[in-house]
């Protein structure tokens, strides 16, 4: 009997789940205001990578061991300099216009004239259990984006499409949240949207970058759950100011910039040491 080969790939089959699921829950938060909805939309990359790892593996002539799923969807260990690597990148893009914006309005940073010995017996214990709380989450968009999409990309397309694609498509998942709902409020739209893309897409680079370097989806997600961490439950709770969105977290200039500075010279010293 001739074997029949499905049109259906992997790929696409992921793509087809995760728009379909996607669309349904962030339709849930902004209609009916379900934010206890967030968590189950950020795992629904892996769902999508767990569904299209299953299916790979059923239409596979020669079908893979239980290991080999997962590791289709990079669930593997790596060494630990790239798991501290994750989580210093977001520090250092992060902190730093923080720090600029303490230091232009003083008034606007809650530990404005304290000792720094204070500060860091304050915020250390979140800024580091922080991180495991928020890899929960983190860890199931994670598992869909550098676990199971950027390997797909990489195989197809090759190292540059693939950070291009798979950073634009990261943006662009977030955008109806962004635009219909409250996601990162503080500044007007027409302002948000670009102001977004431009420190979201870098970011995504470093996580590809992390993810094809090591071949373990594991990195990322440590930055993932990092970024959001030093960003909400860290720098931007001490932080006030109408006009600090403007400056620093997702849609600020000085994370922009500092952003991409730090993709930028992540991707000259990586290309090299990552086949094409």
């Amino acid at each position: 009997m001739e074997h029949k080969t499905s049109k259906l790939t992997p790929l696409s089959l992921f793509f087809l789940i995760l728009i379909l699921l996607s669309g349904i829950a962030e339709a849930l938060i902004v209609t009916r205001d379900m934010e206890i909805l967030y968590p189950i939309l950020m795992w629904i990359p892996a769902l999508a990578a767990f569904a299209a790892a299953g299916w790979r593996r059923k239409h596979e002539e020669e079908k893979g061991t239980l290991l080999g799923f997962f590791r289709g969807c990079s669930l593997r260990r790596c060494k630990v300099k790239y798991i501290l690597l994750g989580i210093l990148l977001p520090l250092v893009y992060l902190l730093i216009p923080y720090l600029i914006y303490w230091k232009l309005y003083p008034e606007n940073f809650a530990y404005s004239g304290v000792a720094l010995s204070t500060v860091l017996k304050d915020l250390a214990p979140m800024g580091i259990i922080g991180i495991f709380a928020n890899l929960l989450t983190a860890s199931g968009e994670e598992i869909g984006w550098r676990g199971f999409m950027v390997p797909e990309l990489y195989r197809k397309y090759g190292l540059n499409k693939t950070l291009l694609f798979s950073s634009l498509i990261w943006c662009a998942w977030h955008l109806p949240l962004l635009i219909f709902g409250d996601y990162m409020e503080g500044t007007p739209l027409l302002y948000q949207i670009p102001a977004f893309i431009l420190c979201i897409f870098p970011v995504g680079v470093m996580a590809g970058l992390l993810a094809i370097k090591t071949g373990s989806m594991w990195p990322a997600a440590f930055l993932h759950a990092a970024h959001n961490n030093f960003d909400q439950a860290v720098f931007g709770l001490i932080t006030r100011g109408d006009n600090r969105m403007y400056y620093v977290s997702e849609t600020g200039l000085l994370t922009i910039l500092c952003a991409w500075v730090l993709a930028a010279a992540m991707y000259l010293v990586m290309r090299h040491r990552i086949k094409n």
